[in-house]
């Protein structure tokens, strides 16, 4: 597994905790991130946190499958999906992604997330 992998990995698994400090410190202290396209970005990890808490806050039983990944440089570009458990409603949601990550100093600096709104088809 690739470094860069290898923090992604790091992240799904604190993500999956719901551990703040541990997500936080896999980002740069200038770190940006694009959660949709379209938004604006969320830069510095405390935003990222409260992003986090809030997201955190409405969801449970997380699932993060990343299927294909490819490396250039200091980019990472992943596809998959994500799963899970809207609290108020008890749906399951299911999001289709690409993401592609940037890495400075062996940590995220840029984060721009694609995804598709919507069911996903079968």
């Amino acid at each position: 597994m690739s470094r860069m992998r290898a923090v992604l990995q790091a992240l799904q698994d604190a993500n999956d905790r719901r551990d703040r400090a541990a997500v936080l410190a896999l980002v740069t202290p200038d770190v940006e991130y694009h959660y949709h396209v379209g938004s604006k970005p969320l830069v510095g990890p405390e935003k990222i946190g409260r992003f986090l808490d809030a997201y955190w806050g409405r969801s449970q039983d997380p699932e993060w499958h990343i299927e294909t990944w490819a490396e250039a440089g200091d980019k990472l570009l992943v596809e998959g999906h994500d799963a899970y458990t809207d609290i108020a409603s008890g749906e399951r949601i299911v999001n289709r992604y690409m993401g592609i990550l940037e890495f400075r100093d062996g940590r995220i600096h840029r984060w721009r997330d694609y995804f598709q709104l919507g069911p996903v088809p079968g």
